[in-house]
């Protein structure tokens, strides 16, 4: 019955068979209501969920983010939820195609979302260089294009070349090797695709959501040029597949917490992967009935040729125990919290692996929480620990709100949420090494790595906020660190905008704030000037996304404007044959490689009008590549 209820899940009308008599509404009262009933900046309303189709939640509640929510649900229970929230799918949501047309692993009974490839992939070398392998180009996570193979006179130029649309949910950053282009989205599906002209080579069905970047690597021990992409998805799992045909090469659990997620981008260094773990428990303890929090953050390093899990190593090593019962009767736990959200960043000299933490979730002190931890990469020792904001304990739902009662699971006093969500930068230059460091609070910092993280400076640059301040990602060339502020719910006091830093000294070289009133396509709060995406930096210009739905290039010397694309007012032909709008630019950066740009827009959640979850209608969530005049 189990097998055929997961079938039947599949369609809209399958969904509605297995739900039989399960009443939705009193599942949804008691399992979801607290939450989005009285949304917080960081938990989608009822009505946007209500403008997916039962279908995609159904796939959220039995294997995404809201997994744990659904714990001891049926599946008719969870098919009832999805039909009492969700709206009927059209007809054309899904379409047949003939499996033939994948290369590889592919998905039969699901669209192709591009033209198939007419000829086998190129071969893979994830040595060459002037590609983009993962979060960065190289393990340093300075997100800093060294050979892009495109001139700053050239980028006024720029005009978009394809776009691709994804089919459901927001997706990872886009890993560039050659021709051979790679990526993931959270609706499980893993793409192969040709660089140049978005075609696919391969498609592979992971079994839950996933939006880590990939990383490929040669596989040690084989002969030959047999490289392996790597990606963790949302099973708790770290997966590897053969990157010419998608084929699974092993999958390996590497936790067993309720509420895990996997945010951050692997790591490949040494014939290892390195994986961070991060959670949901903040969203998830606004429901009073949720034991709040057993989670601790955690690094795990595994063999990239067999998936053997080497090390794991917890932000704190102290147990979490039950310390008192909030006033719904339920236990709450400590410490819990220190998840890791980014790439893992490697020293090689030192054989060191360095992550930043987020922020406790309980009372219970956790003194590993909002800190930079340095990791050896063989044995998963810690060998420092800088805490760079101390007692910061937050769930979401807590901050005073007219006509909302504050959950009962709320930490006091309430911390304001600063958490380290970007990757750690490690930079040499002429005075030696130092770690960059972006946080949610509006700073970053400079530490030495070389006496034990020792903060060397220390600048403000906003206010920051628990969506503020530095939220995915930092970039750096020789001289200088280019910082994009969000600061989406700070007020009128927030600060977005591009900022750049003299590396040597902390010095503010210039900035170029954004407009918290900007004019969008969606007329909702998420019409803002954040810079929360990850920004990008190439010799003489970076590259930054805005709430706003503008792509910008900067003259990297002075933050001058030289190239704007309004992706969020655009309607873009796909190469699906559909249409689509762009929407929000947040989470993952662009990449670039080979003379081309790649960048996401229309983050899902975002704003009703950009999340991309019927694959006919004219919204994204879209990968879009630009080249020089479009060639």
């Amino acid at each position: 019955m189990a097998i055929i209820a997961a079938m039947l899940l599949t369609t809209s009308a399958g969904v509605a068979q297995v739900a039989g008599t399960s009443n939705g509404a009193a599942l949804y009262a008691d399992r979801c209501a607290a939450c989005h009933d009285n949304a917080t900046d960081r938990t989608p309303t009822r009505a946007l969920l209500s403008q997916n189709p039962p279908g995609f939640i159904v796939a959220t509640l039995r294997t995404g983010v809201m997994m744990p929510m659904a714990e001891g649900l049926s599946p008719a229970d969870i098919a009832a939820i999805a039909i009492y929230l969700g709206k009927p799918a059209s007809p054309d949501t899904i379409r047949d195609i003939d499996p033939a047309r994948i290369w590889g692993d592919g998905v039969a009974g699901t669209p192709l979302d591009a033209p198939r490839c007419t000829a086998p992939p190129p071969p893979v070398d994830a040595a060459k260089r002037g590609g983009w392998n993962g979060w960065s180009v190289a393990a340093d996570n300075a997100r800093f294009q060294p050979r892009p193979e495109l001139r700053p006179r050239d980028v006024p130029r720029l005009k978009l070349k394809w776009a691709f649309r994804y089919p459901g949910a927001k997706n990872g950053q886009a890993t560039v090797l050659g021709e051979r282009l790679f990526v993931t989205s959270m609706s499980g599906a893993v793409y192969a695709l040709n660089a140049r002209t978005g075609c696919v080579y391969w498609r592979h069905a992971a079994a839950a959501a996933t939006r880590t970047s990939v990383t490929v690597m040669k596989l040690p021990g084989t002969t030959g040029p047999r490289h392996a992409v790597f990606f963790s998805d949302w099973t708790k799992s770290a997966v590897a597949l053969d990157a010419d045909t998608g084929a699974q090469l092993w999958k390996t659990v590497i936790d067993d917490q309720s509420g895990q997620q996997s945010t951050g981008s692997p790591t490949v260094w040494d014939g290892k992967i390195y994986v961070p773990i991060s959670s949901g428990n903040e969203a998830y303890a606004q429901n009073d009935l949720w034991e709040c929090c057993r989670f601790r953050g955690a690094l795990v390093a595994l063999d990239a040729a067999t998936g053997r899990l080497l090390w794991k190593r917890y932000t704190t090593e102290v147990e979490p125990r039950i310390f008192k019962t909030n006033s719904a009767g339920r236990p709450m736990w400590g410490p819990s919290g220190g998840a890791i959200w980014s790439a893992p960043t490697i020293d090689p000299a030192r054989r060191l692996v360095y992550v930043g933490t987020s922020n406790s979730y309980t009372d219970v002190p956790y003194d590993n929480s909002d800190a930079v931890m340095a990791i050896d990469a063989d044995t998963g020792a810690v060998r420092w620990v800088n805490q760079l904001t101390p007692n910061d304990n937050y769930i979401d739902g807590c901050w005073p709100r007219p006509g909302r009662v504050r959950p009962a699971n709320c930490p006091s006093p309430v911390g304001p949420d600063f958490s380290i969500g970007a990757s750690t930068i490690l930079h040499d230059g002429p005075g030696g090494q130092l770690l960059l460091v972006g946080q949610k609070s509006g700073a970053v910092f400079a530490l030495d790595p070389a006496r034990r993280g020792k903060k060397i400076w220390e600048l403000r640059l906003s206010p920051g906020s628990a969506l503020g301040g530095v939220e995915f990602g930092m970039a750096a060339d020789r001289d200088r660190l280019y910082v994009g502020i969000s600061d989406i719910v700070a007020g009128p006091q927030g600060k977005p905008g591009l900022y750049a830093v003299k590396i040597a000294d902390g010095t503010p070289l210039w900035s170029m704030p954004t407009s918290l009133k900007p004019t969008c396509r969606w007329q909702t709060r998420w019409c803002h000037g954040a810079i929360s995406q990850a920004v990008t930096v190439v010799p003489g210009i970076v590259f930054a996304g805005s709430y706003d739905g503008h792509f910008r290039g900067h003259d990297a010397a002075t933050g001058r404007i030289v190239w704007d694309f309004d992706t969020g007012s655009t309607l873009f032909k796909t190469l699906d044959g559909g249409e689509a709008h762009g929407g929000v630019m947040d989470g993952a950066g662009p990449t670039v490689a080979g003379g081309m740009v790649y960048v996401h827009t229309g983050y899902a959640g975002r704003s009703g009008a950009n999340a991309g979850r019927n694959l006919r209608a004219a919204e994204g969530n879209l990968l879009l590549a630009f080249s020089v005049d479009g060639k």
